[in-house]
């Protein structure tokens, strides 16, 4: 909570504005001013009849916009990014390789799955600070959390096998079958189906989620391993790494289609008007554009060495490109599709998941 002053005013029901951040609202049944900031947090402030200026304490919720979090597997540490500012604000010492991110936004958490050490780290997304490390004894890569935040499920990508743990309760962990080498996982919105893209078996896995049983075994490309929903959550898009493909799968009656994409696809982002298909090709140093409409790519866009996380931020609309070879990220300009700024990050960074943090 930060707290600011300000010089305040009333003339007649009319109530003073102090800056454009905030709004100051006079009501007539209470004969008050009502400070409110953008965050919708709501102080009421008693004004005087009788004076025109007093000085008033004032406090507000911090709006702090989108924040990335590229984890960085070469140095163990995890990087904030402000997406606005452009700039890396924090490193977190985290778990051995770490690799996935999933966002929980309500519980103001971020997990990141650490392969070497068996872990995941727990990171406060207010203090930017590791508050928990949970052993789930698996190499843990693939990461994803259920709609309501309850339930996180943690890939083994030694196995076939994805554990779903209790955020609440985090000793609470259940195993449950997945295919050969699961990766890339995502939860459907209704948040019913997790989606698993299990690389050595090349298919992906439907579990329903109260039961943790397989549903469907979808056949999809060669080595699928990143996966994303389009915003209205229809269909499901998987890379495909060997057969440079991307599929795009319907959620409910798991017909499928294909779209050729660059070599070595490793993740994928979709507008958030669903006409577009970011796709990162590994072995090209790039990023396809793709129209999904009519599956032709309109545009590639040079980035850094072995570009892997992708992700597309809504509220500055970049898109925001972790760069495996080259130690850095990208930032991509969606209207003239032209990268506008390249920054440093620890060695290794992949950023696998939904790395992104809402601000609201």
């Amino acid at each position: 909570m930060l707290v600011h002053t300000y010089l305040q005013c009333r003339i007649g029901n009319i109530c003073c504005q102090p800056n454009s951040y905030h709004r100051v609202l006079y009501d007539h049944v209470s004969s008050i001013c009502r400070f409110i900031t953008r965050s919708s947090t709501l102080t009421i402030l008693k004004i005087s009849s009788f004076t025109s200026f007093i000085l008033i304490l004032c406090s507000f919720t911090a709006t702090a916009g989108d924040l990335a979090y590229i984890t960085n597997q070469g140095s163990d540490t995890v990087s904030v990014l402000d997406i606005a500012q452009q700039k890396i604000t924090h490193t977190i010492n985290v778990g051995k390789a770490p690799v996935g991110v999933a966002i929980a936004r309500k519980q103001q958490r971020v997990y990141i799955s650490n392969a070497n050490s068996q872990t995941v780290s727990v990171i406060n997304s207010r203090t930017q600070q590791v508050i928990r490390e949970i052993p789930v004894n698996i190499q843990a890569v693939g990461i994803a959390l259920s709609r309501d935040e309850k339930t996180l499920y943690v890939a083994d990508w030694g196995g076939a096998q994805v554990i779903a743990v209790d955020t609440a309760q985090p000793q609470k962990q259940q195993a449950f079958k997945a295919g050969q080498t699961p990766s890339g996982m995502v939860v459907s919105a209704d948040n019913k189906k997790l989606f698993i893209a299990n690389r050595d078996s090349n298919d992906i896995t439907v579990v329903d989620t109260r039961t943790l049983q397989t549903i469907a075994q979808v056949k999809v490309g060669l080595h699928p391993f990143a996966l994303t929903l389009s915003p209205d959550g229809r269909t499901l898009f998987v890379v495909n790494v060997v057969s440079n493909t991307l599929t795009l799968l319907d959620v409910d009656s798991y017909q499928a289609s294909t779209i050729k994409t660059g070599k070595h696809p490793y993740g994928v982002a979709i507008s958030p008007d669903g006409r577009w298909a970011y796709v990162s090709n590994n072995h090209a140093e790039s990023v396809s554009v793709i129209d999904i409409a009519s599956g032709n790519t309109v545009k590639t866009i040079t980035v850094g060495d072995s570009p892997e996380g992708i992700e597309y931020d809504k509220a500055s609309h970049q898109i925001i490109v972790a760069n495996w070879g080259s130690d850095t990220v990208s930032i991509i300009d969606p209207h003239t599709n032209t990268v506008t700024h390249t920054l440093d990050s620890p060695k290794l960074c992949r950023s696998f998941g939904q790395f992104i943090l809402e601000a609201k």
